[in-house]
């Protein structure tokens, strides 16, 4: 008996009645998945008539009441149906997330489909965290599916190993088992020649690393076949040459005005711009703000810009914090100077300021690489580029800096051993040449952090870290005693 079963068009009726009097909904009501045991994508795919395991198959009818379950199964074929039939479109939603909502992107949608009808083998989506790559993918991959034989989604997010991600797209086309990449790779490539298929690969960012996948996509990119592959990734891989690529920025005011109407707000509200603004259109940061405006601020947008500050919601600064902990020395030295400046600064006034004399080829290499990571924001003028980070990456780094310059205090109050001091070392948290609100502010972070350590006591301490320093070369000391000078005088 087949392992595997589809709804007939009678069941799906007999279905879609039973839940009516349960009065849940088609895939939106949780208990429904959750009582099968199952996700809100297969429900889809039951729905879609798509064929799914027998046993969740079972589960789903059972969780509304239908014990027959073989009423509600297409009896037709079942037990010739094999997966590898070319003869039916084949759709494989897997474990694509629902969005439940879609706003503009009309350009980015028009360009990445002439792209795919052109023949292009390999598309990528690139753009900071939550800026809509994944939304983006879904949304063209429901405008695109009619045109292929084949669609299939797969998250790469738990980061699989590059066999088993294999594995798992072969055994859409055949039962078998992949062994090795060259094996699983010629297997895929045969289907992707045979049939014309449209495979997303969402969230690459987790694989970069490795070297197996990037020579999986280069081979996948330079093969003469007829399907196409889509890839989500918070930055485009220098490794990986890809001329068709999408940079996503975030929505236009239109669009973003759109999304915080659906959250309750009106596009006359006072402070609406600014706040579409500040957070550069990422729709999921605004998402994710506007319960706290609503909640704290009655929905006052003004009142919650009058507090200075910007509010990033954990699962957003978990990803952002984990892309900044993966990036190399150099590349977090850059990034905590400009969360100093906090305005854009050219690359040559930034390399006036690195403690230690860096080959300007290396420097310049580090800035691309950020710029990939969409971590950085350009401004052209007078001749010569500027760079800062954007807000949501400057309230992160400008996080990063206290907190691991609170661990240096820390470590050499206790040690008496200065050379604990890195960043404290290295970068003067007061902008260079200035004593202005911008660098108080983080001084001021960095004072309540040392503070709820050592309280009335942070002064001594200062002192006696100072006295440390004495009869040290300016090498070993760099900005240490500007740092701590500038704290015991705001203490």
């Amino acid at each position: 008996m087949s392992n595997s079963l589809r709804a007939s068009t009678a069941g799906l009726t007999i279905v879609d009645k039973a839940r009516q009097r349960l009065g849940w909904t088609k895939t939106s009501t949780a208990r429904w998945w959750q009582d099968a045991h199952t996700s809100r994508a297969t429900l889809r795919r039951f729905w879609q008539g798509d064929r799914i395991q027998r046993e969740i198959f079972i589960a789903i009818c059972t969780a509304v009441g239908i014990t027959d379950w073989e009423a509600i199964a297409d009896a037709s074929g079942v037990e010739l149906e094999v997966i590898a039939d070319f003869s039916q479109p084949y759709i494989d939603w897997h474990d694509a997330p629902d969005v439940e909502s879609f706003y503009g992107r009309n350009q980015e949608l028009q360009q990445l489909e002439e792209w795919i009808l052109a023949g292009c083998k390999v598309v990528t989506i690139v753009g900071i965290a939550g800026i809509g790559k994944t939304a983006l993918a879904l949304a063209m991959a429901d405008r695109m599916q009619s045109k292929f034989d084949c669609l299939i989604w797969r998250s790469l997010s738990t980061v699989p190993s590059l066999i088993s991600l294999l594995d798992t797209l072969v055994q859409n086309f055949e039962e078998t088992v992949v062994h090795d990449i060259q094996q699983g790779t010629a297997q895929l490539l045969h289907y992707l020649h045979k049939r014309r298929c449209l495979v997303i690969l969402d969230d690459l960012d987790g694989v970069l690393s490795q070297p197996e996948y990037t020579q999986f996509i280069q081979k996948i990119s330079r093969d003469r076949h007829q399907s196409c592959i889509v890839i989500t990734s918070r930055e485009q891989s220098s490794a990986i040459e890809i001329n068709n690529c999408v940079n996503l920025k975030g929505l236009p005011k239109a669009d973003a005005l759109e999304l915080l109407q659906s959250r309750g707000f009106t596009t006359k509200e006072l402070g609406i711009s600014a706040l579409i603004q500040l957070y550069r259109g990422n729709p999921l940061a605004l998402k994710l703000v506007t319960p706290l405006i609503q909640s704290v601020f009655a929905g006052n947008i003004t009142a919650f810009l009058s507090q200075n500050t910007l509010v990033i919601g954990d699962r957003l600064r978990f990803i952002l914090k984990q892309q900044f902990q993966q990036l190399s020395e150099l590349q977090q030295d850059i990034l905590y100077w400009l969360a100093i400046w906090q305005e854009p600064i050219s690359f040559s006034r930034l390399q006036t300021h690195l403690l230690i004399s860096i080959d300007p080829a290396m420097v310049l290499e580090a800035i691309m690489a950020l710029e990939r990571r969409s971590l950085l924001e350009k401004w052209v003028g007078m001749g010569e580029a500027s760079f800062t980070l954007q807000p949501l990456v400057m309230k992160i780094v400008t996080d990063e800096l206290v907190e691991q310059a609170a661990k240096e205090m820390q470590q050499v109050a206790q040690t008496h051993e200065i050379h604990h001091f890195k960043l404290l070392r290295t970068h003067w948290l007061l902008r260079p040449g200035s004593d202005d609100i911008v660098g108080d502010r983080i001084l001021h972070q960095l004072r309540e952090n040392l503070w709820r350590l050592y309280g009335a006591t942070l002064p001594e301490t200062l002192n006696q870290i100072l006295l440390l320093l004495k009869d040290k070369s300016p090498w070993a000391i760099g900005y240490i005693a500007c740092n701590l000078t500038a704290l015991l005088f705001k203490t």
